[in-house]
């Protein structure tokens, strides 16, 4: 049966999920997307010796039989996603970041297993999950985003615990990618993740190739006070220069200093002040600078309702969805007048808006 050979693992936003959909276009290669198959052989086990009772206690020891079942059941459907992909008799693999912290349990269960780690400056993965929390609907659980400190303890945390237990595995076994190198020599680095699965390198490899582009860094997404409270982060400053990444440049004198937002967001210290840096960017038909500071004074933990409703004004762009769920919370009628406005401009039946808000014009 077909275990897996290899596990995709990296903190929450540092790439697995667009080298897990990539390194799939490979046509011997299937990398299922959070499968979690650690948790299914656990549970298989679990309930194999609670003798099908689903009062299982997945934290009690498993027996040798019960595991054993498990990985034929990981098995089973690692053939299953290759058949399905018409892929039958090619490798299987599962991604899933928390698996950084899982990797000596993946490590008992498949001893024969290898596991690719992509890293990502730790600025960077700061900065893709407050976006993904803002523009993402998968991400967006409530108006107030995560704290950035939680963000960036886990994104430590991840890295570190698999870098650990890495450092106790046999050669061959480990690698490490950055998703930097990923997204700028991308030929290189799959063809290197595509030799460590065994695996020939195939035509396909340029096509692979050709779908991955550069993404915007923290030097254009992250605000002078994020940088400042990164920096602050001992562990993660520590961190982050053990991967080799160079410090923020946080004073105009330092190296780099006018490639980052500190030139203009270092005096804004609270979301009047984004609101207002917002407006001017705004006068200027600076749109994307005026998103930026609007975003900010109602991602504050004050919030500044004004930011909300002046991204609503801004439809088109995904980040109005994160400013309609503020919006809902602002006391003021012209509040709801905006959110009906901005319902239909995103495609809802005026009527249908103008009800929803308890306003009156639905087909204006």
């Amino acid at each position: 049966m077909t275990a897996p050979r290899f596990f995709v693992m990296g903190a929450g936003r540092s790439g697995t999920s667009i080298l897990q959909e990539i390194l799939s276009l490979h046509p011997q290669l299937v990398v299922s997307h959070e499968l979690r198959v650690l948790e299914l052989a656990v549970i298989t086990a679990a309930v194999f010796d609670n003798r099908g009772s689903p009062q299982i206690d997945e934290r009690a020891p498993k027996s040798a039989r019960g595991l054993e079942l498990g990985r034929e059941f990981v098995a089973l459907l690692g053939e299953e996603q290759l058949r399905a992909a018409g892929k039958t008799g090619g490798v299987y693999a599962d991604k899933y970041p928390p698996y950084c912290e899982q990797i000596a349990l993946l490590d008992k269960l498949w001893p024969q297993a290898r596991f690719v780690h992509i890293l990502r400056d730790g600025r960077d993965v700061l900065a893709s999950a407050l976006a993904a929390f803002v523009n993402d609907r998968g991400w967006r659980r409530e108006r107030t985003v995560p704290a950035q400190a939680a963000i960036v303890q886990q994104w430590v945390r991840q890295v570190s615990a698999a870098r650990k237990y890495a450092a106790t595995l046999a050669p061959g076994r480990y690698l490490e990618i950055r998703y930097e190198e990923l997204t700028t020599r991308p030929r290189e680095v799959l063809a290197s993740v595509v030799s460590f699965a065994g695996l020939e390198l195939d035509a396909a490899l340029d096509a692979m190739a050709a779908r991955l582009r550069p993404g915007r860094t923290w030097r254009e997404t992250l605000a002078h006070s994020e940088l400042v409270a990164f920096e602050r982060d001992a562990a993660a400053s520590q961190l982050n220069r053990e991967l080799g990444y160079p410090p923020t440049p946080l004073a105009a004198s330092d190296a780099g200093a006018d490639t980052t937002q500190s030139s203009w967001t270092a005096a804004i210290h609270d979301a009047a002040g984004w609101f207002e840096a917002g407006e001017l960017a705004s006068q200027r038909g600076d749109k994307s600078r005026a998103v930026f500071a609007y975003l900010r004074a109602v991602r504050d933990s004050a919030k500044d309702p004004r930011g909300a409703l002046a991204l609503l004004s801004l439809p088109e762009r995904n980040e109005s969805l994160f400013a309609a769920m503020n919006a809902l919370h602002i006391e003021d009628p012209g509040a709801r007048e905006a959110l009906a406005k901005w319902m239909r401009a995103r495609g809802l039946d005026p009527d249908a808006a103008a009800a929803v808000m308890g306003v009156r014009g639905g087909a204006r």
